[in-house]
């Protein structure tokens, strides 16, 4: 499955609010929902790193970020991808010129035993800059950045989201919407229809009107819904 867009979702009810969940979105609209396991799976960002402008940038083809207070990251289309985030910022402008201390003083701040962890775990020695790394250095460095960040799977949930192909109509009133959702078709009352759409469980548009009522119409440039009787 290919996701092209993604953003933080609610904890699961008994999580704290730092075990966010992250939505992920494929073409057709479909919610795929990361819970459980540890944020660098959640986000496919195994470095963990941070929102940013070089996280988020075009090159680095993030496709959402996702978070809690000011710990909000990068979210990735899979772990190639966020792999891939890590390994050119190590070997950029910013870091290749720093040594392993310096590094980690720069990408990871609030933690300043992570540099002699990192330097520990790749038997380097922390004070050699990153430039001066073998290729074979290079990835124990990165490797054991990223077994201190820890890769631990969840739990997925997939959530078509349904099309409307028809409607009943009562007195010139819409009281149905005919849905599709994974090749079967079902009847909804209006009001589970609006619920659905908040919830981004409907390919439609929730309209507010002024005295507080609600409606649906269709998705922009789509045809619109077939009076069924």
């Amino acid at each position: 499955m290919v996701f092209v867009s993604a953003k933080s979702g609610p904890p699961n009810i008994g999580d704290p609010p730092s075990m966010f969940t992250v939505q992920y979105f494929d073409e057709q609209g479909n919610m795929t929902i990361r819970s459980g396991g540890k944020r660098t799976w959640r986000c496919n960002n195994p470095g963990a790193l941070l929102k940013s402008p070089y996280s988020m940038s075009k090159d680095r083809r993030a496709i959402g970020s996702a978070g809690f207070g000011e710990y909000e990251y990068a979210v990735y289309p899979d772990y190639e991808t966020g792999h891939e985030a890590l390994i050119v910022m190590l070997r950029g402008s910013r870091y290749r010129n720093l040594t392993l201390l310096e590094a980690s003083i720069r990408y990871v701040k609030e933690d300043p035993g992570h540099g002699p962890k990192i330097a520990k775990m790749s038997n380097l020695d922390p004070n050699r800059k990153i430039s001066s790394l073998s290729d074979e250095e290079f990835e124990r460095c990165w490797k054991a950045i990223e077994k201190n960040e820890r890769w631990e799977v969840g739990e997925e949930d997939f959530i078509p989201r349904g099309i409307i192909s028809g409607v009943h109509k009562k007195r010139g009133v819409i009281t149905e919407y005919l849905v599709c959702v994974n090749k079967e078709s079902i009847w909804l009352p209006k009001q589970d229809a609006i619920k659905w759409t908040m919830e981004g469980k409907l390919h439609a548009i929730l309209v507010h009107m002024k005295n507080g009522n609600h409606y649906l119409r269709p998705e922009y440039g789509q045809h619109g819904f077939v009076i069924i009787t």
